[in-house]
């Protein structure tokens, strides 16, 4: 399995070049934003799971009280999809609006759920992971039903 992290752009660009494989998209925006516009045309890509929360990690949240974070809901949403679709794909992107920090997070979090190295994105000074994302994810891959 091959995990994949992209900013919107770099995603919806990659969909319309990349035909290689199978995947799925995992694809983040903030509340209120359009979805990411992928290539409908690209028949590897077998499905998106399409998020809307914002970039607030454990240490923000309290401070953004008022608004939408990732919450254990949506991690269960991605545990399903990705335990889904896992023995039909090749590839998984994340993809967030920048590529940074919600789809690093989620991106580590499913790369240890298959036992892939997620230090190159946790210690990558060019991702700075958001830890609520990865938290939440890590706790609904590790349990067979989450509580809410």
């Amino acid at each position: 399995m091959i995990i994949k992290i992209f900013s919107r752009q770099q995603a919806v660009k990659q969909s319309y070049t990349d035909f290689d494989g199978s995947k799925i998209i995992i694809s983040i925006s903030d509340p209120f934003e359009e979805k990411a516009k992928f290539n409908r045309n690209n028949i590897s890509i077998k499905s998106v799971l399409y998020l809307s929360f914002y970039d607030i990690d454990e240490k923000t949240k309290s401070i953004f009280g008022g608004y939408d974070s990732m919450s254990p809901i949506d991690a269960v949403l991605i545990r399903d999809f990705v335990l889904k679709w896992e023995n039909f794909v090749d590839e998984i992107w994340v993809q967030c609006e920048m590529g940074i920090s919600r789809s690093a997070g989620i991106a580590a979090a499913i790369s240890e759920q298959f036992e892939l190295d997620s230090t190159d994105i946790l210690n990558n000074s060019n991702y700075i992971p958001n830890m609520l994302c990865y938290n939440l994810t890590k706790e609904a891959f590790s349990k067979t039903e989450v509580q809410i």
